[in-house]
């Protein structure tokens, strides 16, 4: 039952929605199903009003996740940064990537909408801005803020659907079935490593990667 039609049992006027009511009725959606989950028909259901309501608040969809992602985001506070680049340019990306390691769902929504929510904004220009500081121009610093951006996405992106294949499965996982029988004559790196697999893949090597990532852009020039 929505809340509209809650307040018409009680024999009251439905309530006028609020975008406050909208926005949070989608931020439920995509974190229980998804943000493929969300659409404008299956919002006003849950909301028990006609899909033209959503519209008086929203011009569609991409939109509201850009308000749904906000919300969320608004909370994050900016963190005190060491004042040498290498070091702000760290704290940084792990602060981003451990905000949306608890929320594979906003990657989704980051990753198949390509949208940014206002309130993260200060993250961006204080990540380019360490990459100006360390000595590349706006045009590097750019390329370099995409390519760290996609190795954390992706690497939330193969941690999340690593974690839930191997929960689901009932047997171990193919890949580590493979590597377990890897010949030590023709394979002897993959065999040497066989029973390593497993506790690699459950490693946070974010920050390994991170670090070379940095350095192979900034360099010596910070």
């Amino acid at each position: 039952m929505g809340p509209q039609e809650e307040e018409r049992n009680r024999g009251g006027r439905p309530p006028r929605l609020t975008l406050d009511d909208i926005v949070r009725a989608s931020e439920k959606i995509v974190r229980r199903e998804g943000a493929n989950a969300l659409t404008m028909r299956r919002l006003a259901k849950d909301l028990d009003a006609s899909p033209m309501a959503m519209y008086r608040h929203v011009a569609d969809k991409d939109q509201l996740l850009v308000l749904v992602l906000d919300r969320i985001v608004a909370h994050i506070e900016r963190p005190e940064l060491p004042q040498d680049p290498r070091g702000r340019l760290m704290v940084l990306w792990q602060l981003l990537h451990s905000e949306l390691s608890t929320r594979p769902w906003a990657v989704e929504v980051l990753v198949a909408g390509d949208v940014m929510a206002p309130s993260v904004m200060w993250l961006v220009e204080d990540i380019l801005s360490a990459f100006v500081d360390a000595g590349l121009d706006h045009t590097e610093a750019a390329t370099a803020y995409r390519a760290v951006w996609q190795y954390t996405i992706g690497e939330i992106i193969v941690h999340t659907s690593t974690d839930q294949r191997t929960a689901e499965l009932t047997r171990s996982p193919h890949a580590i079935t493979m590597i377990s029988k890897a010949d030590q004559t023709t394979m002897p790196h993959l065999a040497h490593l066989a029973d390593q697999w497993t506790a690699a893949r459950k490693s946070n090597a974010y920050p390994v990667g991170l670090s070379a990532m940095v350095d192979g852009f900034i360099g010596s020039r910070s």
